[in-house]
Order: C-alpha cells, then sequence, then structure tokens
C-alpha cells in the first residue's frame, strides 16, 4: 500500500510541477520521491521490453536493469542515496525509442536538467531507391552515407528538418552488398543493402 502511494504521489508530482513529454509513443518521467529516491516513470503506447542504465559523468556504468516481461507502463523507486554528488546519463531503451535525461545528484537529491529523445530512422530500398525516414527531436545536422566494403561511395548533408525523408537512386550500383549510414549528432544508424 504504501509503495502504491508513493507511485500516486509522484505521479501527482508530474502533473503539478508541468514537466514536458516528449513527443512520440514513449514518455519517461523521473520524480523526486521522498527519502532522496526517485521514480522513474515510463508510459509507453505498446508493451515493450525496457533498458534502463544509468552512467556517471565518465561514462561507467552504475546501474544496468532490463524489464522481464514487456508492458505498457512502469513505474518504479531508485535509491541515489549512495550515488556520488555529480552528473549522470539516465538512458531508457525501448523498441526502436531511446530517452536521455541529463540528471545533477547532489546528497542524493535528483534533478533533471535536460531530456533527449530519439527514434530509429526508418529505411527501405523499393524498386531500385534507398527512402530513409527519421524524425529529428534535436534538429541536428544529418548525414547519409552509402558505403562498399567501408570504401564511401557516396556521401549527402541533409537539412537540419524535423520530419525527414530522403530517396536515393540505387539503379547504378551493381549487385551486391552495401552499408547505409544516416549520421545525427554523435549518432549513427545503420542499414544492410542487398542489391540483386
Amino acid at each position: 500500500m504504501k509503495n502504491l502511494k508513493s507511485i500516486l504521489t509522484g505521479l501527482a508530482l508530474v502533473l503539478l510541477t508541468g514537466t514536458v513529454w516528449a513527443t512520440g509513443n514513449m514518455k519517461v518521467n523521473i520524480v523526486p520521491a521522498e527519502n532522496e529516491t526517485a521514480v522513474v516513470q515510463i508510459l509507453n503506447v505498446a508493451e515493450s521490453n525496457y533498458e534502463i542504465e544509468l552512467k556517471n559523468e565518465t561514462g561507467d556504468l552504475v546501474f544496468y536493469k532490463k524489464t522481464d516481461a514487456p508492458s505498457a507502463n512502469y513505474a518504479r523507486h531508485y535509491d541515489f542515496s549512495m550515488l556520488e554528488d555529480g552528473n549522470y546519463i539516465l538512458t531508457v531503451k525501448g523498441d526502436n525509442e531511446k530517452m536521455e535525461n541529463s540528471l545533477k545528484i547532489v546528497k542524493g537529491t535528483v534533478e533533471v536538467l535536460n531530456q533527449r529523445k530519439e527514434v530509429a530512422p526508418f529505411f527501405t530500398v523499393r524498386d531500385n531507391r534507398l527512402e530513409v525516414s527519421y524524425l529529428n527531436f534535436e534538429l541536428e545536422n544529418l548525414k547519409v552515407m552509402v558505403y562498399d566494403n567501408n570504401t564511401l561511395l557516396f556521401e549527402k548533408n541533409l537539412e537540419p528538418e524535423f520530419a525527414v525523408n530522403y530517396g536515393l537512386d540505387l539503379s547504378n550500383l551493381k549487385s551486391g552488398k552495401y552499408d547505409a549510414v544516416l549520421t545525427s549528432g554523435n549518432n549513427f544508424f545503420e542499414y544492410h543493402i542487398n542489391k540483386k
């Protein structure tokens, strides 16, 4: 009963503090609670398994959890009292989405500094045409590249728009295996092309 009360209190705090949720299917909230804990809440349209990891500012893994069963909602109290003061990154991955939360922890108290949402791009090849769709939440500079065995064949910078749709004619390529890469900030996404 106490656990349910704490979760409901955390949900009320989310509504009262006006936490902004990123657009998309998965939403993540981190709400400070009592006794140097915080509620990590994940809401999703579809049931998913989640990977939750916490890294310190030097990139060392401090905590990792993978949920056992798919669910649309996840809410757990986490105790931050044993962590050293400093900045951390809490990452939640579910299906093709990832949320990164920059945290500042001082004496077990958690403050969310920034939230970054990433949804994996959609790649397909249709009628000798590579098609890429990507939601560029951070409006970062993007680049599309095509490689043949680590040899760069094509490179194009794309405008930093929110909804990016790009097509590339592959009809001049010989039959074989190629790699298409989309870069966004420090992230890259790879797609294997098997051209017949």
